[in-house]
């Protein structure tokens, strides 16, 4: 049962001995690897009263992937949005990050997004935490109801599933292909150990500890244009939005923008738990963990873009005479901490009588520090350019390219120092009594329990921008700190100047009387105080082959926010509070039809809560992008979503371990949120004028529903002949179809939900005979919708879809130690975003390289 009970890893080791040969003696096989891993997945999801699939660590203590993100992809239904190369958040069913609830152990984890989000970016928890990853996609009354989408369960290992003491531990070095060109020559590698026993007289103690770093170092390039990217022209030359009706229908590309990245991601953490099987009559469990997520990016950029008119128009090819050229760099630094404490106790007070105990702490913090430099010409004749759109990757060709090339000719037109903290404490407590009642005629269960959880999230937001002070005299171009670093990016472009980060620094500090500074350091502050109060009935009853578990669960939310806003120029506090109730029932069916064959039906009413700096009164202004500010307003009028739900299922489980099952869903879901973009032009107190400045606000949509089908077959090929009989698959296809309603400045406008994507599979296949295996994943992920433009419907920006192809090959030297080779994104996959009235228009391209790695496993 995922719920209370998923702190209890019960499918963990019960399929280590599943396959008997016949004969005289019997001889047990045990089952190790990949398929161990689906066999413990397949019993976790045959088990379950609700419908969940799993996918569960092999017996030396590794998923097959190296963060939680990516081993979820694994799952059906499941597709996951990528940053900057790396699985980060997954998406239940179509519904992104912020509809989920993940927990660890069955317990809340805190946010440390200083956007002000729900989400838990996974890429922060390492795959080697958990013993076993559930996804519960219908919920009961006694879980938490914040899960349109489903809970995401990490469930770690227990001390007392093993038997003495044990240790395993795993490390490698990863070669990435794309590295050491652009800022860091750091190695890339990751290491992990997990260890425990048992003690006291009857080893009704057990204690387990897990540690581990990693550090990934790789480089990216990027192609990308302005937003929104392009435009049309009328028959004058004179610029229009797309699909404007003076436009003459012909896009064009109005900025080209070439970006150097270098990532170094750092990881670290670990977890500690105790157990008490004190007797049968008490369970106590007290388990805590820490893990830091750090990334240090350089992104060195390249910037050409027009400005008035277009001239010698063709239908692929044009003149910009006057243009100008920009150079910038910026150096942002993310840190983010998740620590948890969880306290639970079972007690037995009767025969029929049991009481649980939760006491829950879990705190996150989020760091970003940016330093941010750009150059630019004047515009002018000398950086015109004509340009050629025939392809994809279109190409600008400057007029004058020694001037474009110029050092000299790139003034000094900014410096921005920003850093954003967010601080968040979560407290939360809970009771649930239960009766139980067995009968010949059929078992009962009743359930009655509580919950009070209060929710404290604080963002402190700095940012300061400099310029050279009026009368200092001081002449400052690109020329004072340039490099260059010639270079082929995405699409066959040369990368050229960039902004050499030390000597930039060095300059700065030399001269640093000569600059003036303007502050920003209140709007973007705001805190959120979320106290919920929740209570739940539920009844299981089970006779024979049928069994049916009802409910309801009432949750009160009550919300405090305090920021700042400008109001007629003049900085004022905006202080708000309110609150909603919600009723929501439930009732879900499981039906063992034959031995072999169950159904599952469910109704549920659930909901996802606002992200909490989504609901303030606070302005946001970011520079991190590199590109214009962004300015992001909350809106405490925002309403939760509330869905309901109705899930089918039948699931065929094979002789021999194996799955075949097939589901449909349907959510109905009222005030859908979805964020609204505009550009404008504005000033934004920053002693910079007015300019341009993206602007986004969450608003609540009318209505939404989800339709969707997911289709899965696991299965070891045990019953063919040596050697094949060492061949196994695990197959699953999710589609689903979305309708989603958005109020823009230019209309109602009906499109499907953010980041989710229409059609998405994974198929994995393994070998294991002996000492070797080997593992071939694929994973393919349609393409989906990620931001709307508020007044220009073709500027909607799509992801392409995107697959990649992974492998693992091991060999075990002893029933100890065993080394593996891996290789990510063996197909080379970059990221293509799209744009246009066909969404065939290039908004951003990136590539990636592939990555290889060396490493071995030891099992004590």
């Amino acid at each position: 049962m995922p719920g209370h009970a998923c702190a209890q890893a019960s499918a963990e080791t019960d399929e280590r001995e599943e396959y008997e040969t016949t004969g005289e003696d019997i001889d047990t096989i045990v089952v190790t690897g990949f398929r161990q891993s689906e066999t413990e997945s397949v019993h976790a999801k045959r088990e379950a009263s609700t419908v969940i699939d799993a996918v569960s660590s092999d017996n030396i203590g590794r998923l097959p992937d190296q963060n939680t993100a990516a081993a979820l992809r694994r799952i059906p239904g499941i597709s996951v949005q990528n940053d900057q190369n790396e699985p980060r958040f997954p998406v239940i069913r179509g519904l992104p990050p912020t509809y989920n609830r993940t927990q660890i152990n069955g317990q809340i984890v805190a946010s440390a997004d200083n956007g002000g989000s729900r989400e838990i970016p996974l890429d922060i928890i390492p795959s080697t935490l958990a013993a076993r990853l559930e996804v519960v996609k219908t919920v009961l009354p006694e879980m938490d109801p914040n899960a349109i989408g489903g809970i995401i369960n990490i469930v770690t290992k227990s001390p007392l599933s093993e038997t003495g003491p044990f240790l395993s531990a795993t490390g490698g070095v990863t070669y990435y292909e794309q590295s050491n060109d652009v800022a860091s020559d750091r190695l890339s590698w990751r290491g992990n150990a997990t260890g425990g026993t048992q003690f006291g007289d009857e080893g009704q103690f057990g204690v387990i500890a897990t540690i581990n770093h990693s550090v990934r170092n790789y480089d990216i390039t990027q192609f990308e244009s302005a937003n929104p990217s392009f435009r049309e022209y009328t028959d004058s030359g004179r610029p229009v939005d797309l699909g404007d009706p003076q436009g003459n229908g012909i896009p064009v590309p109005i900025m080209r923008r070439l970006f150097l990245y270098n990532n170094v991601r750092e990881r670290i953490g670990g977890a500690l738990g105790l157990e008490w099987d004190a007797s049968p009559a008490l369970e106590m469990r007290l388990f805590g963990s820490y893990n830091k997520f750090s990334d240090t990016e350089t992104r060195h950029e390249n910037r050409l873009q027009q400005t008035g008119n277009v001239q010698n128009q063709t239908p692929t090819t044009g003149l910009f005479a006057i243009a100008r050229d920009r150079v910038g760099l910026n150096l942002p630094k993310t840190e983010r901490e998740i620590y948890t404490g969880q306290f639970e106790a079972d007690l037995s007070l009767a025969d029929s009588l049991g009481l649980e105990l939760d006491a829950v702490y879990s705190g996150a913090t989020g760091k970003e520090n940016n330093r941010s430099e750009t150059f630019q010409t004047p515009n002018g004749a000398d950086f015109g350019f004509t340009y050629d759109a025939a392809d994809f990757f279109f190409d600008f060709f400057p007029v004058n390219p020694a001037a474009v090339d110029d050092p000299a000719r790139h003034a000094f037109s900014g410096r921005t120092e920003a850093f954003n903290s967010t601080v968040q404490d979560i407290y939360e407590g809970r009771a649930a009594l239960t009766y139980e009642s067995f009968d010949p005629a059929g078992d009962l269960e009743v359930k009655l329990g509580g919950l009070f959880r209060q929710t404290d999230h604080a963002r402190d937001s700095n940012v300061t921008s400099f310029s050279i002070a009026r009368g200092s005299g001081l002449t400052y171009t690109l020329a004072d700190v340039f490099a260059r670093n010639e270079r082929t990016v995405v699409g066959g472009q040369r990368f050229g100047l960039f902004v050499d980060s030390a000597a930039s620094e060095a300059f700065f500090q030399a001269n640093r009387a000569s600059f003036t500074s303007s502050e920003n350091n209140v709007l973007g502050d705001y805190a959120v105080k979320e106290s919920v109060y929740g209570g739940f009935f539920q009844v299981r009853g089970t006779a024979g082959d049928v069994q049916v578990i009802g409910g309801v669960r009432y949750e009160r939310t009550d919300v405090e926010s305090s920021a700042s806003r400008v109001v007629n120029g003049v900085i004022e506090p905006a202080l708000r509070s309110g609150g909603y109730g919600d009723f929501l029932p439930s009732l879900h069916l499981r039906w063992n039809v034959a031995s072999d064959l169950v159904l599952r039906a469910a109704y549920t009413n659930t909901l996802s809560r606002p992200d909490f700096g989504d609901i303030t009164a606070a302005e946001t202004i970011s520079f991190t992008g590199g590109a214009r500010p962004t300015l992001t307003r909350g809106n405490p009028d925002l309403r939760p979503r509330r869905s309901q739900g109705l899930d089918g299922s039948v699931e065929y489980y094979t002789d021999n371990g194996g799955l075949l099952s097939l589901a449909v869903f349907y959510k109905d879901i009222e005030d859908e949120i979805f964020t609204l973009t505009s550009i404008q032009q504005i000033d934004l107190g920053l002693s910079r004028g007015v300019e341009t400045v993206e602007i986004s606000q969450p608003q609540n949509a009318q209505s939404a529903s989800l339709l969707g089908v997911e289709a899965a077959l696991q299965q070891g090929f045990t019953f063919l002949p040596a050697p094949f009989d060492g061949l196994g698959v695990n197959l699953n296809a999710t589609y689903i179809d979305s309708d989603l309603t958005f109020l823009t400045a230019a209309g109602p406008r009906q499109r499907g939900f953010f980041f989710q994507p229409e059609w998405s599979a994974n198929a994995a296949v393994y070998y294991e005979k002996g000492p070797f295996s080997a593992r071939v994943a694929y994973n393919y992920t349609g393409g989906f919708l990620e931001t709307i433009n508020s007044n220009i419907p073709a500027a909607d920006q799509f992801w392409k879809w995107r697959d990649t192809l992974d492998a693992q090959v091991r060999l075990r030297l002893s029933d100890r130690i065993e080394l593996f080779a891996e290789g990510e994104n063996l197909t080379n996959t970059g990221r293509r975003e799209l744009t246009g009235p066909n969404r065939d228009l290039l908004q951003e391209a990136a590539t990636f390289g592939r990555a290889f790695t060396l490493g071995a496993a030891v099992k004590l």
